[in-house]
């Protein structure tokens, strides 16, 4: 009978030496994949609400007010509006005549003025109107925000987001 013989090799700490450096490396990916899948969802959940905003107010310059819009776009958030900082719906909501180059706020003269000073209902048939939706977007998982060493950083630890939404109006 043939005996072979094993050669005892201490390689006790190595696997775990191993998974100390490659784990937290994968974690770190995974997770970071999910995060910017989180702001991408947020994201467009504020560009179909800001769509679904305008295209309320643009049929409903006579009788429905701002904060009607501010409302119906708040639901249209579904609850998700936790994800922005400080959020606050009349102020980070703004519905208003625009000006369909720039986006900006303008009065019925076309001078570019504050967003509350350029109400949608006073837009006449054809006028744009623009619903936008500001906020910071904060991360879930604290620690791939703020990483610096020596300027190096992971990921901010607020991002800022903003989506508008121009339609031209049909009602008056």
């Amino acid at each position: 009978m043939i005996s072979r013989q094993h050669r005892s090799t201490s390689r006790s700490g190595v696997t775990l030496v191993e998974v100390a450096i490659v784990l937290p490396l994968c974690l770190l990916f995974i997770f970071g994949i999910y995060e910017y899948c989180r702001y991408i969802m947020v994201q467009q959940l504020l560009v179909n609400a800001a769509r679904e905003g305008a295209r309320y107010a643009v049929v409903n310059t006579q009788g429905k007010t701002t904060a009607d819009v501010q409302n119906m776009v708040d639901q249209r958030l579904a609850g998700q509006s936790i994800q922005l900082q400080n959020y606050n719906k009349t102020t980070d909501i703004q519905v208003y005549m625009a000006d369909p180059t720039t986006g900006n706020p303008i009065d019925t003269s076309g001078n570019v003025v504050a967003w509350t000073s350029a109400p949608f209902t006073n837009a006449g048939f054809g006028q744009t109107i623009a619903v936008r939706i500001t906020g910071t977007y904060k991360p879930v998982l604290p620690f791939l925000g703020n990483f610096n060493r020596s300027t190096l950083t992971i990921m901010p630890s607020a991002v800022p987001v903003q989506v508008t939404c121009m339609m031209n109006s049909e009602a008056n």
